[in-house]
Order: structure tokens, then sequence, then C-alpha cells
């Protein structure tokens, strides 16, 4: 989910590139030279061209790139039908990440292609408090993965058109620790143990400091322990039965609930068909664009992805790109709702070969 992603645009060579149709059924086999300049194409006299071959094919292109993603999350993150609304900007982020990895690779030969990413965030906060409960850890750890293969409808001199399909692959764990502090714990016991009835809830609201709640997160991850409220409410109504041993069991019950972990761990897989492209403004610059739309109900209801930006060819082989990615999930399953839009610039650094 959020922090830093990273995407890579592929960038052309500017040696040109020897291209051969071979049409079945036929016996004779052209070729045409086409580099890929951005300004006018110098083609080569008839008796300066290389005889093509039998054995002649298509080279490999590769590209390896490493993108940074400054990214913000904002929308809602559920379980169970409690909700936590999240704006987590990329500053808040960035103070929490523990661990990012990222890179994209392409591979092309002819018109064909192969793309994966790959982006892994590790992230942790640790939330203090001065009621029951001392302190609350909360983590985050994130896979997005998307693999595709395109097809290059359109090439010339200036840039390309690919049609891409694909599949995005998402794991997204989430954690939540509580630790309580006993000498407050064994207070919060008495009190509740001689409140009246009718403010056990408020009673019990005001203890805990809205700290199960799960609302504004400093990170984005679904309130897991927010049930536990609900859960430590009907025990201490069972345990105030005896009023003789009341502040006993409620302070039991509140040392075992408020030390205590919860986890989540969610996976889903979505299909996509995209666009993606490269025009050339000039022999150094260029522009790039990238688009998909998925989901379609078999992992996410929807998810969206964009990317555009402005690219430098640096050297022949290495470029440097920067623009603004956005991505956006629907997924709804087993009561773990994730709606979520993920933006923010993106700068990548890449290499050609």
């Amino acid at each position: 989910m959020p922090g830093i992603f990273l995407k890579a645009s592929f960038a052309n060579h500017r040696i040109p590139a020897m291209k051969i149709k071979l049409f079945f059924f036929a016996c004779a086999l052209f070729a045409a030279v086409s580099p890929m300049r951005a300004g006018p194409v110098e083609l080569e006299s008839k008796e300066m061209a290389p005889v093509p071959t039998i054995t002649e094919s298509e080279p490999w292109h590769f590209n390896l790139g490493v993108p940074g993603w400054l990214a913000s999350v904002s929308g809602d993150i559920g379980l169970r039908g409690i909700t936590s609304n999240v704006d987590v900007k990329f500053d808040q982020i960035l103070r929490h990440i523990d661990w990012a990895t990222s890179v994209s690779a392409e591979a092309r030969k002819g018109r064909f292609g192969f793309y994966a990413d790959l982006l892994y965030l590790e992230a942790s906060d640790a939330l203090y408090n001065n009621g029951m409960l001392s302190k609350v850890n909360i983590g985050l750890s994130q896979y997005l993965v998307d693999g595709e293969a395109f097809y290059r409808v359109v090439e010339c001199p200036r840039g390309w058109i690919d049609l891409r399909a694909g599949a995005r692959y998402t794991d997204v764990y989430s954690s939540t620790k509580l630790f309580g502090n006993s000498r407050l714990i064994d207070q919060a016991a008495t009190d509740l143990a001689n409140a009246i009835a009718g403010d056990l809830k408020g009673l019990l609201e005001r203890l805990l400091q809205g700290r199960l709640d799960g609302k504004n997160p400093p990170l984005p991850v679904p309130p897991l322990a927010a049930h536990e409220k609900i859960k430590l409410l009907k025990l201490i109504v069972a345990a105030r039965q005896d009023p003789m041993t009341a502040q006993q069991k409620i302070a039991q019950v509140l040392n075992k609930e408020l030390n205590r972990s919860f986890t989540l761990t969610e996976r889903w897989v979505d299909p996509y068909l995209g666009i993606g492209g490269r025009y050339d403004l000039t022999k150094g610059f260029y522009m790039t664009g990238k688009a998909d739309v998925g989901g379609f109900d078999v992992g996410s209801i929807v998810t969206v992805q964009a990317y555009g930006g402005l690219g430098c060819q640096i050297t022949r082989r290495i470029y440097s790109e920067i623009g603004f990615r956005y991505l956006y999930d629907d997924y709804d399953s087993g009561g773990f709702l994730y709606k979520v839009s993920t933006y923010g610039p993106q700068i990548t650094t890449g290499i050609v070969f």
C-alpha cells in the first residue's frame, strides 16, 4: 500500500536497430533501418545497407529502473463494519519507514515484451498514552507486484504506443500491539467495579482515551483493536455480577485484554488492461505515460493506475524521469474494506541495454 513505489518507462536506443519481417510461404526477406531519434531520420544509401541473412533476428532490449514514489495515502480502511478514515501525507509516512525496496524490469524483442515491477514497504509507529494503555504499536508491511505482457502497436521515429495486459498482486499485513499500564489498571478496575451501570460505557471510553478506535491513524492500517472495546465492556459487565470479586476480576480482564496483539493479512490479485507510450520532444527529452484499469470483481471491485512524466536521456544508456503516479483500489472482502487512493510525484533513474 503506500510508501515509496517504483515504476520505469522504456527508454529508446539511439543506435539504429534492424527490424526484420519474415513472411511464411514466401522466399524473400527485406529489412529496414529505423533509428528511434528525436529528430529527422537519416536513411543510409542502398549500397551501404547490410544484406539480411536467414540467421538474423531482432535483438532483445532490456530496461532496469529504480523509481521512487513519494506517495501519500487517503481513503477508507475498515474491518467488520468499523472504518478508519485515512489521510497520511508522504512526509508522515517517511518518518515511520523501516525498510523500502523497489525495482522494475522490462524485456522486449521486436514488438512483444514483458514488464515486472516490485514494491516492498515496512513501516511502524508507537503511540504513547497516559491512561490504562501506556503504548500502542502499529505496523504495516506491504507488497505490490505488477506483471504484464505488451505489444507495440505503433512505432515511429519519435515514439511508440503499447497495448498492455497483466495482473497486480497486493499483499497487506497490518499489526496492532497493546501495552497496558498495570498501576493504572488497578485503579481503573476499582472505578469500573463501583460505577453505576448506566455510566459504565462512558467511563470505559474515557479510560481508554480513544486509543482502540483507530481514528486518523498515522499509518494506513485498519482499526484492528476497535472491536476489543466491545469485548471489554461485555467482560466487565460479567465480572460485576459478584460485587465481592468484581474489582479483582475486572483487573484480570484488563491486564489480559490490554496486553495483546492483533494482526491481519489480506492478499488479492487484480487483472488489468492498459496502454502506454512515449514521445520524443528533442534528442535529450521525452514525454512518457501509462494507464491501466482492472479488478473486474476478480480481486478488487475496481483498480485504476495512471502515470505521466517528463524524461531526460542523460546518456545513451542512462535516463531519468520525474512524473506523477496515481493508484486507486476499491477492495471489499470478508469484512475487510480497502478503498484507498495512493498518489504523489515519482522520480525514476534507469539503464537500458
